[in-house]
């Protein structure tokens, strides 16, 4: 029987097979047939493992709080496992310094031995890979950015990269690492070694200088430390670099749902084929001796491909996630969830403990998961990963779709429900709710990727870009009335009480519009900030990090924090009971939605857990397509497609 857990790492091991990690720290032994034939056990204090490495018999684990695990190759035993917390140095600790979590993914192993950042990412552990012994605690080689990855491929010549863009060179032999390469305003997920070419590639996540946060891909770097080149291809984090056998093809993707085939028999980068059509992001890719890539979503969906990127089989994964929960407009108890099969209709209602959730009904729409939905009159717009907005009424009809020229993120309905703008990497789209005829396309700087949209009280519209520029334009002839540029990527925004609020890197911001920033909540909070609600005098937050803070909102003082969730939380909604006593709901990956009374504790307000409720999983049901780019010097182009799978 497959685990239905998500993985969210995997690895082609020679002479074993393919290793995949979970949510819960387990690790899989799959077969030819992408079978499981091994699990490891259960462990108590399972986080999702994103570090992970193989090596002499042994496999090595690194979950998203710092623990560091270490399993036996041929039977997936579990025989060692360091605690976060007390494997440091504490007299190199910060006043009351605790683990961090973090989903980086660094293990170096050299020479029997083993480097990785735990709990503590100003520290580096240095462990015997045949004992597991704690040989020494270091600095670590990236400062106190986490070790994000290593690369050990070069007999000689090693690569350590962070989550700050930086690239070092070196070696594990003595622990040096002079020399520095800025590479990237952010992640640098993979460093791999390019035999072929005797240089080293590396990926992106928001690309640097005048392209940051507009454009990103992969760097190539001599092995003199000099940037050779690079081929930017996507508007979002490009996860994982590999090679074929033979180094003769390279494949690069990421969060954009996109593989990008580069044909590296020569030295010029150039791809040569594209595959769309993925049911998700893309969040690992790693290629078989025999040129088999597998390709991992990050809704746990794994494939294999041909080395051509053709479709061969796929695990057959159940997946669900709430991406998004929004009140309908009649009735407040009504909640339109977003999910990874179409879009979910429940009502609260109450029960002798305090509120419940009841599934009304469930409409799938087979256009890619539903990434936002926005209330309109009697049901809501709706955009899905394929490119797909839609209007549907309560009961699922869909009034009218259409497929959008480049990948939607968020859309937006306007006070008086007429209009709906959708933000797209291409820029914003104005739609009629109606028809859907489309009345307005909109750019900022010449066609910036445009991450939220938001309309303002009078009609005005809102566009926030990838890079942090908000333009207000006017409800009528779209002419720009304010810009304000806050430098920081957005995940979500919406008016409230003729405030703009925006979610993303940076945490929370409230923006009063021709003024600036008026308020940030952020305190505690890893990583981006998801979404967040403001109710009854309290902000409440969700990052990626898998935590929930609350702030009081007129003074931003930090009141509540709960951390190690069950899961990532995305979609955040407030509800209320009876007595009109604010609850929070929280939707997440599995989709899992959980309820939280909102309190007053001894000082500050918490979060008090109710009751837990999982959406059916459901099958994943896709296409891909490839495009092939025959003449093409550099990066993709539009072509046309043809159906692999």
């Amino acid at each position: 029987m497959n685990p239905p857990d998500r993985f969210v790492r995997i690895l082609y091991v020679e002479g074993a097979g393919l290793l995949a990690s979970d949510t819960y720290g387990r690790v899989h032994l799959l077969d030819e047939e992408l079978r499981t034939v091994a699990s490891s056990p259960f462990v108590r204090q399972g986080r999702p493992l994103y570090g992970l490495a193989a090596a002499e018999g042994w496999v090595i684990g690194k979950d998203r709080m710092g623990a560091v695990f270490r399993w036996s190759l041929d039977t997936l035993d579990l025989v060692d496992r360091l605690d976060p917390a007390t494997a440091c140095d504490r007299a190199g600790l910060l006043p009351r310094e605790e683990p961090s979590p973090c989903s980086s993914r660094g293990i170096g192993v050299w020479d029997g031995r083993v480097f990785v950042t735990g709990g503590y990412h100003r520290q580096m552990l240095v462990l015997d890979l045949h004992t597991f012994e704690v040989l020494e605690i270091r600095p670590n080689i990236t400062g106190d950015s986490p070790l994000e990855w290593a690369c050990t491929e070069h007999p000689t010549r090693h690569a350590v990269s962070d989550k700050h863009g930086n690239l070092r060179f070196g070696s594990f032999t003595d622990g040096v690492f002079p020399e520095l390469v800025k590479l990237d305003d952010g992640n640098i997920h993979r460093v791999r070694y390019d035999a072929r070419h005797d240089r080293f590639w590396a990926t992106q996540d928001f690309g640097e200088g005048d392209n940051a946060d507009i454009a990103n891909g992969v760097v190539v770097v001599g092995m003199s430390g000099e940037k050779e080149g690079e081929l930017l291809f996507a508007r979002d984090d490009v996860e994982f670099v590999a090679f074929s056998p033979d180094f003769g093809r390279a494949y690069a993707g990421g969060f954009d749902g996109e593989l990008h085939l580069f044909d590296n028999t020569r030295r010029a980068l150039r791809v040569e084929r594209t595959v769309t059509g993925f049911p998700h992001q893309l969040s690992d890719l790693t290629v078989g001796p025999g040129g088999e890539v597998y390709v991992l979503c990050q809704d746990g969906t794994l494939l294999e491909l041909d080395a051509a990127g053709a479709f061969v089989r796929e695990r057959g994964h159940r997946r669900q996630a709430v991406w998004d929960v929004q009140p309908s407009r009649e009735d407040p108890r009504t909640l339109y969830c977003a999910t990874d099969s179409g879009v979910a209709v429940a009502r609260v209602e109450d029960s002798a403990t305090g509120p419940m959730l009841r599934v009304e009904a469930e409409h799938p729409t087979e256009w890619g998961f539903t990434r936002r939905v926005a209330p309109v009159a009697s049901g809501w717009v709706g955009v899905t990963r394929d490119r797909t907005v839609f209007r549907a009424d309560r009961d699922g009809t869909v009034r009218w779709h259409h497929r959008l020229p480049d990948l939607p993120h968020t859309v937006a309905v306007s006070p008086d429900g007429g209009r709906a703008l959708v933000a797209t990497n291409g820029g914003a789209v104005e739609l009629d709710t109606a028809d859907g005829r489309r009345l307005a396309d909109l750019q900022v700087d010449g066609g910036l990727p445009v991450w939220a949209t938001a309309y303002l009280p009078d009609g005005d519209r809102v566009l926030i870009t990838r890079n942090g520029v908000i333009a207000v334009l006017d409800a009528g002839d779209g002419s720009p009335r304010w810009r304000f540029d806050q430098g920081e990527y957005p995940k979500r925004a919406w008016t409230q009480d003729d405030r703009l609020y925006v979610v993303g890197d940076g945490g929370l911001k409230e923006i009063e519009i021709g003024v600036g920033v008026a308020a940030r909540w952020s305190r505690l909070l890893s990583n981006t900030v998801e979404n967040a609600v403001v109710a009854d005098g309290l902000v409440c937050a969700s990052s990626y990090g898998m935590q929930l803070a609350a702030y009081e909102h007129g003074t931003a003082k930090f009141v509540g924090l709960l951390e190690d969730l069950a899961d990532y939380p995305k979609a955040l909604a407030v509800i209320r009971d009876a007595d009109d006593a604010p609850h929070l709901l929280v939707g997440c990956r599995t989709g899992l939605l959980s309820l939280y009374r909102l309190g007053e504790g001894p000082g500050r307000r918490v979060f008090t857990k109710l009751r837990d409720h999982w959406l059916p999983r459901r099958p994943a049901h896709y296409t891909l397509r490839h495009h092939d780019h025959p003449d093409a010097p550099g990066a993709p182009r539009p072509a046309s497609a043809g159906a692999v799978s």
